[in-house]
């Protein structure tokens, strides 16, 4: 169940990580409108802190320039129908503490004389992926340097370009939200958007009211999101089941959603690149929700002092590296590790040798006392699936328990269903969690869904599988299917070419800068074309994750535009 990853050359991995790292990813005074949200049906009651902010303005040209000049159209050509305005809202919620706290977000409203851009139009709720940046503002629309400028552009242009309300959490514990952490890969992320979502309506409503606007939120619902987002988007869903607010149609991309199966994957030595990053963010989150129990004594050497509380952070992941705060890949240590449980599996496959060394981040003992779990208490996912619906048994270790609380196994849409990735991410494991959800679902419910692997290279072999596993995989009706599935076999030939062409320009390039040396003498051609190839596969694992966004994103709007 863990996907086919190439061996990585570990110094050449240090050398680019950090400028590659895979993440996908105003107000804080007390000046209360004492904006409430009322309906037929007991909602959360949630305030608007300040006035929304017009943070800018596009024109439908305006915003197509604008995304040629950030060189975001190069992957999914992009042609906004709308013009966009963009509102900054700052809005109160919840903590995962049960604490009042607030979250500040971006709602992005069509306008132009397009029948599509006015009226009541459908609203658009998105989840963004992991930052690491405490500054990240998707509203920040007029900051080409904000951290959160691209993925707000590529979204503008996608979603509300296209006639959507677009309501754009930042999440809590971000930009100037007054929480001192932030909630990650938990299901109450999902109660936030929720909050997040009413306080957006009540923007755009207010925005009518003054006569900025003639648009409208009408009664579709759409829910979307991508990585960290992926999860959201789903854990959103069923929070929006229990609240009792309909949704139309939910497209969650490249998510954790299996965290039980997708964790022991993890500590049984299946290395994720970017780990060092998301793992601390996780652990933070989790000792906020469920007490410091459930990561005592998880950090190695000096990273229990440096790790815990760091992100999101106000210095970049460069500075941190630097610094010697977090390590840059090493996840465990390396065998001998001192303990005959780990050491057949410090690393198991070489594959993922890059994660184990001297100068690791997660402590030996607490890996040993999760692997003991493991075996006493299996998941029926990992490391072979044996059982639906795939949740581990009954979990004694603390960090697995949390895991399990979160893991969204259990849950089936109401709403029709999109998912999407690819099956060689190394970030986020596809067939760990998307596959085992559509897999999940097919046999146990009979909700319409679609899967699509973003990815064709090697399914002759994934079909033979004792499990097949195909491309695409629908129980959608044929009217939705049809234009659905279309679509995806254009993301999946255009996200396979320009995967080729990352590796064959990284090959090009670094065997372009050895030149000198192989002619002077210093370096001979089968040298440096290996080292053009080992750089060729740095390059497709750490643009992976990322390059699959804007597709994956693109298939969601295919497949929203079935049920406008």
């Amino acid at each position: 169940m863990i996907n086919a990853l190439p061996t990585i050359n570990k110094s050449l991995l240090l050398s680019v990580f950090a400028t590659s790292l895979l993440l996908t990813a105003c107000g804080d005074d007390n000046n209360d409108t004492n904006t409430h949200i009322e309906s037929e049906t007991p909602k959360p009651t949630v305030k608007l802190l300040n006035d929304p902010e017009v943070t800018q303005t596009f024109t439908a040209t305006q915003l197509a320039e604008a995304i040629k000049q950030a060189k975001l159209s190069a992957a999914v050509p992009i042609s906004p129908i709308c013009g966009v305005t963009v509102e900054y809202i700052n809005h109160s919620t919840t903590g995962l503490k049960g604490e009042e706290t607030n979250a500040t977000g971006a709602v992005m409203i069509p306008t132009g004389d397009d029948p599509q851009c006015q009226g009541e139009r459908p609203v658009s709720l998105y989840a963004h992926g992991t930052a690491i940046e405490k500054n990240y503002n998707l509203a920040a629309l007029n900051d080409q340097k904000n951290p959160a400028y691209k993925t707000a552009l590529l979204v503008a242009a996608t979603m509300a370009g296209q006639g959507d309300i677009v309501i754009a959490p930042n999440y809590p514990g971000y930009d100037k939200s007054n929480l001192d952490y932030t909630p990650y890969i938990t299901r109450k992320q999902g109660k936030q958007m929720v909050d997040s979502l009413l306080a957006g309506k009540a923007a755009v409503q207010l925005s009518a009211d003054a006569g900025n606007t003639s648009v409208s939120a009408g009664d579709k619902l759409f829910v979307s999101g991508y990585s960290q987002g992926g999860y959201v988007a789903l854990a959103t869903s069923q929070a929006l089941d229990e609240a009792g607010i309909p949704v139309t149609a939910i497209s969650p991309g490249s998510g954790p959603y299996a965290m039980a199966a997708f964790g022991d994957a993890i500590v049984l030595g299946n290395t994720i690149v970017a780990g060092t990053v998301f793992l601390p963010m996780l652990f933070d989150s989790y000792t906020a929700e469920y007490g410091d129990d459930v990561t005592k004594g998880i950090y190695a050497g000096s990273y229990a002092q440096t790790a815990p509380s760091l992100l999101p952070s106000t210095e970049t992941i460069e500075a941190i590296f630097a610094q010697g705060k977090l390590p840059m890949v090493e996840l465990f240590a390396k065998a001998p590790t001192g303990v005959a449980e780990l050491d057949p599996i410090s690393p198991k496959d070489e594959r993922f040798a890059w994660g184990f060394g001297d100068n690791y981040l997660i402590s030996t003992p607490y890996r040993a006392k999760y692997v003991a779990d493991i075996i006493a208490n299996p998941d029926g996912l990992v490391p072979e699936p044996t059982k639906l619906p795939f949740a581990a048994l009954a979990p004694q270790h603390s960090l697995r328990a949390a895991f399990k609380a979160n893991d969204l196994r259990t849950y089936a849409p109401k709403a029709p269903t999109l998912l999407c990735g690819a099956h060689q991410d190394p970030s986020v494991f596809f067939d760990v969690n998307s596959t085992a959800m559509a897999g999940i679902w097919k046999e146990t419910t009979n909700i319409p869904f679609a899967l699509i692997d973003l990815d064709l290279s090697n399914q002759e072999e994934r079909a033979k599988e004792q499990t097949p596993k195909l491309p695409y995989l629908s129980t959608l009706p044929t009217i939705i299917n049809t234009p659905v599935e279309a679509t995806a076999k254009v993301l999946q030939k255009g996200f396979g070419e320009q995967m080729a062409n990352i590796k064959t320009k990284a090959y090009q390039d670094t065997l372009a800068s050895l030149e000198t040396a192989i002619a002077n003498g210093a370096m001979t051609q089968a040298i440096a074309e290996t080292k053009a190839t080992q750089a060729a596969t740095i390059a497709f694992v750490s643009k992976y994750h990322s390059t699959a966004m804007p597709y994956c994103l693109n298939a969601s709007q295919a497949f929203f535009a079935q049920y406008r």
